[in-house]
């Protein structure tokens, strides 16, 4: 407790004051409340990505996107276009495009992707090796499921735990 000239506890009991502490109210490190708590995606977004790297799940992509306010029809976002943005960097373009409207307090599923390993190699080595930052990720995404989510209006928890070989400490 911060003390001043002055005694401002004096009529306490001695054991009230020892007890007593003052609060930090300064908020952890980023990447602790990420892992934690929680953050809003914007926090994600403006990071500086090397703060974040001991929490961050390889190939996990977090963009800001522009929503425009269209008068008297509601509002328009434009997720990607073709060769675009992070999508195009990647490569990649989906073969299936679909919605979902949730409602309040509803949960949307759990689902695990099967990751790709080539045939004779080691999982753990094929995986680290393909997310080390020098392998192009996007080479066999064709032969996996990626999933792009795009959220227009409203909040959203999401949940994400990387479970691939090798990866685990992500």
């Amino acid at each position: 407790m911060k003390k001043s000239g002055k005694d401002i506890w004096r009529g306490l009991q001695p054991a009230a004051v020892a007890a007593l502490s003052t609060r930090d109210y300064r908020a952890p490190a980023l990447a602790k409340r990420l892992a934690g708590g929680g953050v809003e995606a914007g926090q994600i977004v403006s990071a500086n990505r090397r703060s974040l790297a001991a929490i961050w799940i390889p190939g996990v992509e977090i963009f800001a996107r522009a929503i425009h306010v269209q008068r008297q029809r509601g509002l328009f976002g434009e997720l990607a276009r073709r060769d675009e943005g992070v999508l195009g960097s990647l490569k990649f373009w989906p073969k299936q495009w679909a919605t979902a409207r949730m409602f309040a307090n509803t949960a949307k599923g759990f689902h695990v992707h099967p990751p790709f390993v080539p045939e004779g190699e080691d999982p753990a080595k094929w995986l680290r090796r393909r997310f080390s930052g020098r392998a192009n990720v996007a080479s066999n995404y064709e032969a996996e499921q990626w999933d792009v989510m795009f959220f227009v209006q409203g909040r959203v928890e999401m949940i994400l735990r990387d479970v691939r070989e090798g990866l685990s400490g992500s």
